[in-house]
């Protein structure tokens, strides 16, 4: 290969890549100076039930809050190692981050995958039992986010007090159960259809944390009437909730753009920011 190719070869390669496999072409690039990572931390004894911890270097900003990120892909796909370069756009920012795994289909049916994200946020309260808990998740873990927000038994049968110790909850292209499940792919996971307590939306009668519900105006996967819809419901109920829809952004621009190379294209960084700083650190977080 002549010389004056090689350079041509290498940045279609790159570009071929990063198209193909954008999220290992993303960790890749990510750099990993903004923290120390504990991976592969036992919260079960089951083989899913792991989570990596991500402590920030940067100690000149806010590190009260514990944030913990759920992933999605469905209740059938994802994974904790997918997600290093989110945790370092929070690290750089002076947070602390814990993302775990949950079961998957076919062992993560409902209620399972909600169990397992009870028992690592338990795991994370008794780890660090001075600093209140952020629970964000994306698509499928938004949902289970929410329901440890909106259910508390969930949290409560592993003896935490959710108006004590979780500060927050940022849904992320959340399903709500606004809009009933059809897909037998989703009603193989949970068969109700979210015609009962399955749903987000059916579980709005218990005290729960604020919540900000964030969707993408051009999300083909979940509609942003799924957040629209809960957002209306809970403030019938007067519940502290906040909405936020952007306009241009898709599914998967969601988590995109909290890297640290997409975070100043959109204002979704900054909103969850300033929901997370607004946010008080002690005190009944319910009211």
């Amino acid at each position: 290969m002549s010389l004056w190719l090689f350079p041509l070869f290498l940045i279609l390669a790159v570009i071929a890549f990063a198209a193909f496999a954008p999220v290992k072409f993303l960790n890749a690039i990510t750099p990993s100076g903004s923290y120390k990572k504990t991976a592969d931390v036992a919260y079960g004894e089951l083989p899913r039930q792991k989570l990596d911890i991500y402590i920030s270097n940067d100690m000149s900003g806010t590190r009260a809050p514990i944030l913990i990120f759920v992933h999605g892909g469905g209740w059938h796909s994802g994974n904790k190692e997918m997600y290093k370069f989110l945790a370092e756009g929070f690290t750089k920012s002076g947070y602390d981050i814990v993302i775990p795994n949950y079961r998957l289909f076919p062992d993560g049916i409902y209620p399972n995958m909600l169990l397992d994200t009870a028992q690592a946020t338990a795991y994370v309260a008794k780890e660090f039992p001075d600093r209140p808990l952020i629970l964000i998740g994306h698509s499928a873990g938004a949902y289970n986010v929410l329901m440890m927000g909106l259910a508390p038994d969930y949290l409560r049968e592993n003896n935490i007090d959710i108006c004590q110790r979780v500060a927050g909850v940022i849904s992320l292209a959340g399903p709500t159960g606004e809009i009933k499940l059809k897909s037998p792919r989703y009603v193989e996971v949970i068969p109700d259809k979210f015609n009962g307590k399955s749903a987000a939306i059916n579980n709005l009668e218990s005290p729960s944390p604020p919540i900000l519900l964030v969707n993408g105006g051009r999300d083909d996967q979940v509609d942003p009437i799924n957040a629209v819809g809960l957002a209306k419901r809970m403030k019938e109920k007067g519940k502290t909730v906040e909405l936020k829809l952007y306009d241009e952004q898709s599914h998967n621009d969601l988590v995109k753009n909290l890297s640290r190379y997409f975070d100043e294209e959109t204002m979704l960084k900054p909103d969850l920011i300033r929901f997370i700083q607004s946010l008080p650190i002690q005190g009944n977080f319910c009211l």
